[in-house]
């Protein structure tokens, strides 16, 4: 089915860019964060995220999507524009943060929820033309911001979505800070089944003060 080879052309790009961040499941514990940021523009910095020495910190910029950048976005075929808030998370930033921790790494995410008023589409016209305009417009972002890595999150598609289903899943709901997240983290790492943890986003909760991304990182540093 054509949108079945789309799906595996933009599976494979991923593989084009290795970035040591790797999603399989670790044979044992890991301390691993991971969190998005920039998506909402809410003039947050990285330097405004609290970092744990004893963690691996992946920021993950959100997002860079193939849509113009016109008052009314349309579709480009693989053709990324950033989309994430740069006055805040430019290229100087990205630099900043890397060399003030050695523990941080830095990607871009492809697609998200929407662009301008709409829904953001996956939406190729080929999948050859989609994956030579991609490769060449993410090549020139990742080397003006010496980015690690691509996370792949495009959430609507021009075709039947079910053919989707199989590699994709909806982190949206289910355990929640104040509902047995952190006591089902606890248990996994007592049993060294806990990759990782992974949090959209840091745009919202720099008026807590954090919270629930310190407590990520302490219980992640944690050895046992």
């Amino acid at each position: 089915m054509e949108f079945s080879k789309l799906f595996i052309a933009l599976f494979i790009f991923q593989v084009k860019f290795p970035c040591n961040m790797s999603t399989q499941a670790a044979p044992a514990n890991s301390n691993l964060f991971r969190e998005y940021i920039g998506a909402e523009f809410n003039n947050v910095k990285f330097s405004d995220v609290p970092i744990h020495s004893s963690v691996e910190f992946h920021f993950i910029i959100s997002f860079a999507i193939d849509y113009d950048t016109s008052g009314s976005p349309s579709p480009t075929n693989g053709k990324f524009n950033v989309f994430w808030d740069s006055d805040n998370l430019g290229p100087s930033q990205v630099s900043s943060i890397k060399s003030n921790h050695s523990n941080v790494k830095v990607a871009l995410s492809l697609g998200g929820d929407s662009v301008g008023d709409g829904s953001a589409y996956f939406n190729p016209s080929s999948v050859d033309s989609w994956v030579s305009n991609a490769v060449s417009s993410l090549t020139d972002i990742i080397q003006q911001y010496n980015l690690d890595g691509v996370d792949v999150d495009y959430e609507h598609f021009n075709a039947d979505p079910d053919t989707f289903a199989d590699f994709i899943s909806d982190g949206s709901r289910g355990l929640t800070p104040e509902n047995g997240f952190f006591t089902a983290c606890s248990r996994l790492k007592s049993r060294n089944k806990l990759i990782g943890i992974f949090i959209w986003s840091a745009d919202d909760p720099k008026k807590n003060g954090f919270r629930y991304e310190k407590q990520s990182q302490a219980l992640l540093a944690i050895s046992h």
